[in-house]
C-alpha cells in the first residue's frame, strides 16, 4: 500500500481500538451471551497484545496490523468490514445512524431483538431552532446512552454517522431537515454540542468538507 493508504488505514484502525477494544467490557445478557460477537474473547483470542488493555492504543493498533495478511487490510477499508476468524474479531459495520435518533436507515442496526425500538428525536433543523446549547448536548447523550446499550445486545455498532452539518442553503436539496440550518455559527455550535455529549469530543462529523450541496448544480 502507498503511504496515504497505509496513513488512513492505521487511523481506522485506531478509531476501532478506542470504541471496541476499551478497558471496558460489554454487559450481555446470560440468554443471549453466547450468540455475541466481540473481539478478544477469552480463552483463545484474549492472549494478543492487540487485546492488552494495558499497552497503548498506537502499540496495539500496530500489533495487530502486523499479523494481518494483505488481503485481510483490504478487507477492512470498507463500512461492511469483514470477520478475520483466525484473530476471533468478528465482522463490523461501521455504518450506523443516529442523527436524530438511532435509526436503521443504517445497516448497522437492528430492533430485531431485545430492544425493539429507539427514541426518536425532532428532525435537527427543528432542534436547531430552539438554539439551546444544552439541550443538543442532552440529545446527544440521551442517544449515546441507547447507542451503547444496543451495542452491548449486538444490535448496533459504535460508530455513527452524525451529524450532518452541510450548510443548507438550497431549497431543492432534499435533505435539508437533517442539518441544522444555513447558518455556520449554528451548525459549528450545534455539531460541537452533539458531538461532545454524544462521544465526549471524539469527532466523526458527516458531510463537512466533502459533500458541499451548494457547490453542485449551480451554473
Amino acid at each position: 500500500m502507498s503511504p496515504n493508504w497505509k496513513s488512513l488505514f492505521f487511523l481506522l484502525l485506531l478509531q476501532l481500538f478506542k470504541l471496541c477494544f476499551s478497558k471496558s467490557q460489554p454487559f450481555t445478557s446470560s440468554s443471549s451471551n453466547s450468540d455475541l460477537q466481540f473481539p478478544c474473547k477469552p480463552p483463545h483470542y484474549s492472549s494478543y497484545p492487540f487485546c492488552n488493555t494495558s499497552l497503548p492504543i498506537t502499540t496495539r493498533a500496530q500489533s495487530l496490523i502486523s499479523l494481518l495478511t494483505l488481503r485481510e487490510k483490504i478487507q477492512q477499508l470498507s463500512n461492511n468490514a469483514s470477520a478475520i476468524p483466525r484473530l476471533g474479531i468478528p465482522p463490523y459495520e461501521w455504518w450506523s445512524e443516529s442523527l436524530h435518533g438511532i435509526a436503521t436507515n443504517g445497516p448497522g442496526v437492528s430492533f430485531n431483538g431485545t430492544i425493539p425500538s429507539a427514541t426518536s428525536f425532532p428532525q435537527v433543523i427543528v432542534t436547531a431552532a430552539a438554539f439551546n446549547r444544552t439541550l443538543w448536548s442532552l440529545i446527544g447523550s440521551a442517544i449515546a446512552v441507547e447507542a451503547r446499550s444496543m451495542y452491548n445486545l449486538g444490535q448496533a455498532g459504535l460508530t455513527f454517522w452524525a451529524p450532518n452539518i452541510n450548510i443548507f442553503r438550497d431549497p431543492r436539496w432534499g435533505r435539508g431537515q437533517e442539518t441544522p440550518g444555513e447558518d455556520p455559527m449554528v451548525a459549528s455550535a450545534y455539531a460541537i454540542e452533539f458531538v461532545n455529549g454524544f462521544q465526549g469530543g471524539n469527532w466523526g462529523i458527516r458531510h463537512d468538507g466533502v459533500w458541499r450541496e451548494e457547490s453542485f448544480g449551480r451554473s
